[in-house]
């Protein structure tokens, strides 16, 4: 399976020196796994092309390096280098450089999942259960998600998850807790 996983950049930047901090959701990664796990790093001989232009632009936007300013980022894509290394070698039977990096900004412009949450009154700055985080995702996706949180119990990642030919968005198997508990509070700073 696939899984596209969401950051919420002021979880991430709580403590870190990011140039940059989105008030929306952005991609950490596309991340293929198996039965037995999530795969990495299944080609050592994989390259990262450098993008420009409207590629760029588009990517860095809805995928950008946090810890670089956007001119920084130009120049310096290690980031998605190491994202496409890491988990995109581990699918180019199905997806090559480009169409990867395509596919998860297509897949993240399904749904709009900060507009959701305001929509469910989860809005930055609040506490709400794991159990009402993941019903309003669900009421958009219709799957499970992963939630992933900081060490303060903050939200820091959502994952969504799709069959591997990314055709059909599936409940997550291994889902992640952000606290044992579906009642238990976590924040959205």
């Amino acid at each position: 399976q696939l899984q596209l996983v969401l950051r919420w950049p002021t979880s991430f930047c709580n403590g870190k020196n990011c140039k940059r901090t989105p008030k929306d959701f952005t991609i950490h990664g596309l991340w293929p796994d198996s039965e037995a796990g999530e795969l990495n790093f299944c080609n050592p001989r994989a390259s990262y092309t450098i993008v420009r232009h409207g590629t760029f632009e588009k990517r860095n936007k809805h995928w950008p390096d946090l810890m670089r300013s956007k001119d920084n980022s130009m120049d310096n894509q290690e980031f998605w280098k190491h994202e496409y290394i890491k988990h995109g070698s581990c699918c180019t039977d199905l997806f090559n450089e480009t169409q990867y990096f395509d596919l998860a900004l297509v897949l993240k412009d399904r749904f709009d999942l900060l507009t959701t949450f305001r929509i469910h009154g989860i809005v930055p700055r609040s506490s709400h259960t794991v159990d009402k985080i993941k019903k309003t995702i669900r009421s958009v996706t219709g799957v499970l998600p992963n939630l992933s949180c900081t060490k303060n119990m903050d939200l820091l990642e959502i994952g969504i998850c799709f069959n591997r030919e990314a055709s059909k968005m599936i409940d997550c198997t291994r889902p992640k807790t952000c606290n044992p508990g579906e009642d238990n509070l976590i924040g959205f700073p």
